[in-house]
């Protein structure tokens, strides 16, 4: 069906003139009379956003408008339609992650990239996006939704959406005031263009949810502490800490090259740093930042105080696991702090039972909350344990933290 049959008929349904419609959706008559008579073959994507809201169109009918006003044919993009380049710069050296890189490209919708504090998520989704984005014309947005970011509470589902829609050139006081008008809207533009949309820092799924893409030609990555689980025909992938030769590949050609004389300091340096990557490249800025040092001696100021060396600039891996520290509730907090104090290299759930004074089924929803933010890892079903830097930020909490946490595991 033609754009000029489509808009007479929704027109006609709502009991509207042309004039009435045009003034509803602040646009020249005349052009409303050009849409309807095939006089205007590619119209503004803007105005028919207008229209489509000024006649009231659910997410289905938007899509079908904004398909028919594209046209079949219509592959490129419209000049006069803003197209978003908001992609961050990638990290300047990215090791590894091959398999998760493969799953991203290959994924047809959603992803949501999941992993503790400093383990490379944003990274490995930014540099993803970069290698996505020839595959997507139409625009690639990026929104740091602060679900762990200090002195900022998470971004609200409805400002993230005014973002987006400002992106694309949606006027201010165009976007609606509800939260389901603003998803409709967006879903609407979005509907037939080729976007990559990248959410950093996600909180949880309710946070994620309004912002889920309706047409199949865009993809969506999100990045969170938590596991997304409750977000449907999502791929999620869980990050771990780097494996040992990467790990020293990240910390060499971040240090520079001349630092991996000695392979067996290295590996020992990548090792003190939980391999993890953001501690490996606090470590690798901190060596190069000091012509002085060597290797050994930063291993042996890691040895002495790891976590107070693990900072660097506005970059600290205690800082990061205090947020997440921070999300907990208090009785997860409680919990966190009993277990990441007294509990052996790994531990049971009957183990975990008895330190909490708790039954099994309790001890392991318990466990359970805490492996879904990351600050608790299963390297076997029913065996746990803490990362090196989790427990060393347990020990490092403020005594007044500890409230009535008392007893050896």
């Amino acid at each position: 069906m033609s754009l000029g049959t489509l808009l007479r008929g929704w027109r006609e349904r709502a009991l509207l003139t042309q004039e009435q419609l045009a003034q509803r959706a602040d646009l020249n008559v005349r052009t409303v009379r050009r849409l309807e008579n095939r006089g205007l073959q590619q119209p503004r994507t803007t105005s028919i956003l207008l229209l489509a809201e000024a006649l009231g169109l659910d997410g289905e009918e938007r899509a079908v408008l904004a398909a028919a006003a594209r046209g079949p044919s219509a592959e490129r993009v419209d000049p006069a339609v803003a197209v978003p380049r908001q992609l961050p710069a990638g990290a300047a050296v990215f090791v590894g992650r091959e398999h998760e890189r493969t799953a991203l490209e290959d994924t047809a919708t959603v992803a949501a990239i999941d992993g503790m504090a400093g383990v490379g998520k944003t990274a490995l989704a930014v540099h993803a996006a970069h290698r996505l984005a020839p595959r997507f014309p139409d625009g690639q947005v990026f929104v740091n939704l602060h679900g762990h970011t200090r002195g900022m509470t998470p971004v609200d589902p409805g400002d993230a959406l005014a973002r987006v829609l400002r992106a694309f050139d949606v006027p201010g006081e165009r976007i609606p005031e509800h939260v389901d008008d603003r998803a409709a809207m967006y879903r609407g533009v979005v509907a037939e263009r080729r976007v990559l949309i990248v959410l950093d820092d996600a909180a949880d799924e309710d946070q994620v949810r309004p912002l889920l893409p309706a047409g199949r030609g865009c993809r969506l990555i999100v990045t969170s502490r938590r596991r997304l689980i409750g977000l449907d025909d999502t791929r999620t992938l869980s990050l771990d800490v780097l494996p040992t030769p990467e790990a020293v590949a990240l910390f060499t050609r971040t240090a520079g090259q001349e630092h991996a004389v000695d392979a067996g300091v290295v590996t020992e340096t990548v090792e003190r740093c939980g391999r993890l990557p953001l501690a490996v490249r606090i470590a690798a800025v901190r060596l190069r930042a000091r012509p002085a040092w060597s290797v050994r001696h930063l291993l042996d100021r890691l040895n002495d105080d790891r976590l107070a060396e693990l900072t660097a600039g506005g970059h600290s891996v205690a800082a990061a696991l205090d947020l997440s520290y921070q999300r907990l509730s208090e009785e997860q907090r409680r919990v966190y702090r009993l277990l990441g104090s007294y509990a052996g290299a790994e531990f049971r759930v009957e183990e975990a039972a008895v330190a909490l004074d708790t039954t099994v089924v309790r001890a392991r929803r318990l466990l359970d909350q805490l492996l879904d933010v990351h600050l608790l890892q299963e390297p076997a079903p029913g065996r746990f344990r803490f990362h090196a830097l989790v427990r060393d930020h347990v020990l490092a909490l403020p005594h007044g933290t500890w409230g009535d946490v008392a007893g050896p595991f």
